[in-house]
């Protein structure tokens, strides 16, 4: 599959800085767009090969940033809509990379909505701020993301402590935030060289397009985790990390035992063996309880012997039923088989209303828009 069906899109500067570290670690040529409102934020950015930037909105924000507002990265991004698809284009898949607790990630809500409409699937990375950033900011990501969960094909949201880890207690407050994002640009360069270079197990641009889009209803949520290890016994060490890492551990659930349906990527070099792959993929099937489908692929390059990096992500609950599980209680698994654009079950699908308002973001109260009217909240229909 070419490197042109697959594209990674940021938002915001804290997402820019991520993507030049994926760009600055990629073993394979990398297609990025990185869009800011801030002028002075992409000037910072070192130039990469297939890596492109662009400032959006200046005649509103004339090249500043939003200043923490929602409606404003929405505005920004209306006023200069018709540019920024113009240096999309029309790849297969979008990965998008936005930072929630500021004001450009705004903009991904009309982004998604505007890339849905050109048929072109979208898999989200949305990073939640660090917990002692403050409850502004978490308010600030709790609102916009069960919209962009609407709008996206699939999403995650990626938790800056579950990042850190244990490592929080030494690190100094200035690496903090360095240390999640090299740890989030390894992933994604992982994801990137099996999607773009997949090994002999394909799994390429238009296969996760078709997992992402078949018989699912777009925000649909996942988690995902990555591991790299080498030496002896270098799969079950993977499998072991892989179970216990933070990012499957939500409010006491194991999001990875209750998975329904699992991506994984093994990278490794040209002695990856066969019986690795089977021991990464039986220990998975016995760890996951509630297991429906699997998609696997392979990717392998000269410079990766002697390690085996593992991608894997996890599909299938809603992040209101993780949420609401009582300590040690597992949520209720999401049917592998939905129609699109459909409401499952049991789940409440928040933000699915367009806002009435202009430049305004929603107001979400109770799981619930409050800018739609009452009438068609309740599904009360009105004779004339």
């Amino acid at each position: 599959m070419e490197t042109e069906d697959l594209l990674l899109i940021s938002l915001g500067g804290a997402a820019a800085s991520i993507v030049r570290r994926v760009a600055e670690r990629a073993t394979s040529p990398l297609r990025a767009l990185i869009l800011d409102t801030d002028d002075a934020t992409l000037q910072s950015i070192t130039p990469a090969v297939g890596v492109s930037t662009s400032v959006f909105g200046a005649k509103r924000l004339s090249g500043r940033g939003t200043g923490g507002s929602h409606s404003l990265g929405a505005g920004a991004f209306r006023d200069d809509a018709a540019q920024i698809l113009a240096q999309v284009g029309s790849p297969r898949l979008v990965i998008l990379l936005t930072c929630c607790g500021g004001g450009t990630a705004g903009a991904a809500t009309t982004l998604l909505e505007a890339l849905r409409t050109k048929g072109i699937a979208t898999l989200v990375f949305a990073v939640a701020p660090f917990a002692f950033e403050g409850d502004d900011r978490k308010r600030a990501a709790n609102v916009l993301l069960p919209i962009m969960e609407t709008r996206a094909d699939a999403l995650t949201r990626v938790s800056l402590d579950a990042l850190v880890g244990a490592e929080a207690a030494t690190l100094p407050a200035a690496e903090a935030f360095a240390h999640a994002a090299d740890r989030l640009a390894a992933g994604l360069g992982l994801l990137w060289t099996l999607v773009a270079h997949p090994g002999f197990i394909a799994f390429d641009a238009e296969h996760f397009r078709a997992f992402l889009t078949h018989d699912v209803e777009g925000g649909l949520p996942f988690c995902f985790a990555d591991v790299s290890v080498s030496g002896e016994n270098r799969a079950k060490i993977a499998l072991n990390a892989l179970r216990e890492d933070p990012r499957f551990h939500v409010n006491g659930v194991d999001r990875l035992a209750n998975a329904a349906q699992l991506v994984v990527g093994i990278l490794a070099g040209p002695d990856l063996r066969l019986c690795e792959i089977g021991t990464v993929m039986e220990g998975l099937r016995a760890h996951c309880q509630s297991l429906k489908e699997t998609l696997l692929g392979t990717a392998d390059e000269e410079s990766r012997e002697g390690t085996l990096s593992v991608v894997l992500f996890a599909f299938g609950h809603p992040i209101t039923n993780v949420s609401a599980a009582k300590d040690g209680e597992a949520p209720r698994p999401l049917s592998s088989k939905r129609q699109r654009g459909a409401k499952a079950a049991g789940t409440k699908v928040l933000g699915t209303a367009k806002n009435r308002f202009t430049d305004v973001a929603p107001t979400i109260f109770g799981g619930q828009n409050l800018d739609e009217p009452t009438y068609q909240r309740r599904g009360i229909r009105l004779t004339r």
